[in-house]
């Protein structure tokens, strides 16, 4: 839901002309900012349709020496929801090396004290590229699911190791869909969302634009539409919904065009709760609970905290983290510098960093950076999976500073600026969520979009790609409030080589 940076209530709405009428949310980006707390008060949002919720897993997405959050979950947080019946699932487990590690640790208590509190729910899971062993030994420990992007290979292990595959938008191509073609295991797969942003779903579609993609790539309508309705009703145990039978949820969708999924009425309940020939307001009430506004607790940075230095001058060798436009993995570039007066050169390069925001005014360490912005510039974001501190990325110092401090000073947002311009999306819930309703915000978002394509910032989606540049369970190497990670060996590295 804090993907689409709505409140549930507006989200549900949103989501309405699509034809989804059930969620299930793994809401790991609030609890990162404000814990559990944090959480049932999201849960208490009224919304439109039906809205449950997984108990996130992943709170810190690693660990606390690897990155700082507001929030953390442990055996004690799953022990204090999981009886609420709005949990349907134990959201996507991310640290998969607790699993492949020896001993006690938190994501194996948290499995636990899930299966004995409520062992009749799935265990969600996120396991990029691992296989063979590797794939065994999560699956073994209960996570029997995977939303990552797949190949034919992947997807024919995992279906045939009894995991359960969920298709997002940019986690399928021809070639899957081909492999589930010949595999043919109906209702072991489903189609699902993770990150729609908001412009994305008001222009492109929700689930419903999943499913296009499907059919446009030779999957029968049948089979699309069965992994988008009874196949992951069947999953989370939701066996009142998902067809249209006796004795099952009135929940159904009627359609002008089947193969291009153009949807005339939505129905919730036996209810028609949206018609095409009649008008549709994406307002719902918005509330925040007290002091959620108020969650940025960073002081005022200054252009000296962004500056990128080596203790030594002349030839040297940096390691940067190079950022991939097809993909929101990164992986590492070894470049040769010189450097004058303890300084990086800056040609060809950006500066990175994440920034703190919970009130320990912790250092701030700048990382370098290539194939980022290539126009004079900085954007710093408070919505910066998972951790949602204030992820900078700046072609200057200068441009570094005012771009972090205009976030703080307005308490959370994404904020561009370069020599003559200043935009902001303000994010207030908690630094991450919108108050206002889709339209009004889907508007600000593609102003930050343009902003990055114009500053030569190239990605499948450039918001996205840029929030998770921070993410230390994303491939290859990400940058924190800690510095910068090689996520596969969970380590800081110093990416002076020379050191």
């Amino acid at each position: 839901i804090e993907s689409s940076m709505l409140t549930p209530g507006l989200f549900a709405k949103a989501v309405i002309p699509h034809g989804t009428t059930t969620i299930v949310s793994d809401c790991h980006e609030i609890s990162n900012v404000a814990g559990l707390e944090g959480l049932k008060s999201f849960m208490e949002d009224d919304t439109p349709i039906d809205v449950f919720y997984a108990i996130p897993s992943s709170v810190p997405s690693s660990s606390a020496a690897l990155e700082t959050s507001n929030g953390s979950f442990d055996e004690k947080q799953v022990n204090a929801i999981a009886s609420d019946k709005r949990i349907k699932a134990l959201g996507e487990v991310m640290n998969a090396n607790d699993l492949f590690s020896e001993g006690d640790n938190r994501t194996k208590r948290i499995i636990r004290a899930f299966r004995k509190m409520r062992p009749e729910l799935p265990i969600e899971g996120h396991c990029p590229r691992h296989s063979g062993s590797l794939l065994n030994a999560f699956i073994a420990a209960g996570v029997d699911s995977d939303h990552c992007e797949q190949s034919p290979a992947s997807i024919r292990e995992r279906l045939s190791k009894g995991m359960f595959v969920e298709l997002q938008y940019k986690g399928f191509d021809k070639e899957v869909i081909k492999a589930l073609d010949d595999i043919n295991l109906d209702g072991h797969f489903s189609f699902c969302t993770d990150d729609v942003m908001p412009d994305v779903l008001l222009s492109e579609g929700h689930l419903d634009r999943v499913m296009r993609k499907a059919i446009a790539l030779g999957m029968p309508v049948e089979r699309v539409i069965y992994a988008a309705t009874l196949s992951p009703a069947i999953r989370m145990r939701m066996f009142d919904r998902g067809m249209i039978a006796p004795g099952k949820k009135a929940d159904f969708i009627i359609m002008d065009d089947i193969k291009t999924l153009s949807i005339s009425k939505v129905y919730h309940d036996g209810e028609c709760i949206y018609e095409k020939s009649k008008s549709f307001s994406y307002d719902y009430p918005a509330t925040m609970p007290n002091g959620i506004d108020k969650s940025i607790r960073r002081k005022p940075v200054r252009p000296d905290d962004f500056i990128l230095r080596c203790p030594e001058d002349g030839p040297q060798r940096i390691m940067a983290v190079k950022h991939l436009s097809h993909t929101t993995m990164t992986e590492a570039e070894i470049l040769q510098i010189d450097v004058k007066d303890g300084l990086v050169p800056m040609q060809g390069l950006n500066i990175a960093a994440q920034i703190e925001r919970y009130g320990h005014e912790s250092p701030i360490i700048p990382v370098p950076l290539t194939n980022g912005l290539k126009k004079p510039g900085a954007i710093c974001s408070s919505w910066a999976h998972d951790n949602h501190n204030l992820l900078v990325l700046a072609t200057n110092p200068e441009l570094a500073a005012q771009a972090v401090n205009m976030v703080i000073d307005r308490q959370g947002g994404i904020a561009a600026v370069d020599n003559e311009t200043e935009l902001f999306l303000p994010l207030p819930y908690g630094g991450i969520v919108s108050v206002e309703p889709l339209d009004k915000l889907a508007g600000k978002t593609r102003e930050i979009r343009k902003w990055l394509k114009s500053h030569g910032y190239e990605a499948l989606d450039e918001i996205m790609s840029f929030a998770v540049l921070g993410l230390p369970v994303s491939p290859a190497f990400k940058v924190t409030d800690k510095g910068l990670i090689d996520v596969a060996k969970k380590q800081i590295v110093n990416w002076r080589l020379d050191r």
